[in-house]
């Protein structure tokens, strides 16, 4: 018996006594060919909305956009109506902003100028090449694969993980198969798993004016039968606030924000006098608005800063004004500073002061009303969602109704 047990542990012993835990991983490059992608667009008849993320108008159409699909095109009948025209498919569409009858799309990585006088004969004017692929620093922007083609990106990485145990018969294993099976892995399709965040996607109309962000500045754009035309502002953005792979460019309430992973930029638009907030555990926003009300100041989180009203952001998880939050909003309008957020219902928000105290209260929900995306225009809400587009009056708030 004792030899048994003897035999028995020296064989567990050879087996097992030179066993060692490996993990590795490799990333492997991955390359877009765009040359096929980004050729053109095409107007195709028009279809229910999914996720929209933002609408534009001008005097004869509404136009509602939808990431990496296209934009949605409705003509204005009246005042408080607008019927579905068609689809203007766009397949990388990122963000876009129209001014008089130029839409100004960010596809991919390009800037695509559509002249959209009649949306169902909507053609590209222009396309400036790699626009949106202009950084500072090198490391944020979608390097070329090739020097001579300029439609071939690196988008991101694959990552191939080998784990197990080793022993001295039988060594961990090496990327030799995955080398020969990923080495220049060029896809003409973004795969599901990829998250583009670069690179930046900010069009905002300013008063007819497009702004855009790039090289760490913003730059106005505009297009005229003489061509494109482009100035930057000589506004640079501070390096700290990481908006550059992937930030969000809003107007709203005079003011141009600039939203980065830890922080914003605002722009006063009447003097260009710009002001910086640098906050830790910022969520990007989706959208952002601004109270004209007074703040006496505030002192978070060893920042003291004084505004000019109250810089509200939204996202996916909630609203927040630091550090107040409410979840499920996508969007925001400021009405005569009454907050109105849109998620899977409106709910309108109001803030007051008490002593040196700010103070939030919840002063209406609106369950019948959702949606994605939303745009004041006067005395009406446009509201998108998967049904379409739906007006509301919001001339008394204590009674937003739908015009039928």
């Amino acid at each position: 018996m004792l030899f048994i047990l003897v035999a028995c542990e020296n064989e567990y012993e050879d087996t097992h006594k030179f066993l060692r835990p490996y993990y590795l991983y490799k990333d492997y490059p991955i390359y877009l060919d765009a040359r096929e992608i980004l050729v053109d667009i095409q107007i195709k008849p028009s279809i229910h909305p999914d996720a929209t993320f933002k609408i534009a108008s001008n005097d004869r159409y509404i136009f509602v956009g939808e990431k990496m699909k296209g934009i949605h095109v409705y003509e204005k009948t009246d005042e408080f109506h607008a019927n579905p025209l068609c689809f203007i498919e766009c397949k990388h569409l990122k963000v876009f902003d129209v001014a008089d009858n130029i839409l100004y799309c960010n596809n991919f990585a390009d800037l695509l100028i559509i002249d959209a006088e009649d949306p169902l004969k909507a053609k590209i004017e222009h396309r400036e090449k790699d626009y949106f692929n202009q950084y500072s620093y090198s490391n944020y922007n979608m390097p070329h694969i090739y020097a001579n083609n300029i439609d071939v990106y690196q988008i991101g990485y694959k990552t191939v993980v080998l784990e197990g145990k080793e022993s001295d018969t039988e060594p961990a294993p090496d990327f030799s198969d995955y080398d020969q099976l990923y080495t220049n892995f060029i896809v003409k399709e973004i795969p599901n798993d990829i998250q583009l965040d670069m690179p930046y996607t900010g069009i905002t109309n300013v008063e007819e004016n497009i702004f855009t962000f790039g090289i760490n500045n913003l730059a106005q754009c505009s297009y005229t039968s003489d061509g494109i035309k482009i100035t930057q502002s000589g506004i640079n953005i501070p390096n700290y606030l990481y908006t550059l792979p992937g930030g969000n460019l809003q107007y709203k309430d005079g003011m141009i924000f600039i939203i980065g992973n830890s922080g914003f930029v605002y722009l006063d638009y009447l003097n260009m006098m710009m002001q910086s907030q640098n906050y830790y555990n910022w969520y990007q926003p989706l959208d952002v608005v601004s109270l004209k009300v007074p703040t006496n100041g505030l002192f978070i989180m060893g920042r003291s800063y004084v505004v000019d009203g109250i810089i509200i952001g939204a996202n996916y998880g909630g609203i927040s004004e630091i550090p107040w939050s409410v979840s499920g909003v996508t969007s925001l309008v400021n009405v005569n500073d009454t907050i109105l957020a849109l998620g899977n219902q409106l709910t309108l928000y109001q803030f007051y002061m008490q002593y040196t105290t700010r103070y939030t209260k919840q002063v209406k929900q609106y369950s019948n009303i959702s949606g994605t995306s939303m745009q004041k225009d006067g005395d009406r809400l446009i509201v998108a969602n998967r049904q379409g587009l739906s007006f509301y009056d919001i001339r008394d708030l204590k009674n937003i109704t739908l015009i039928p």
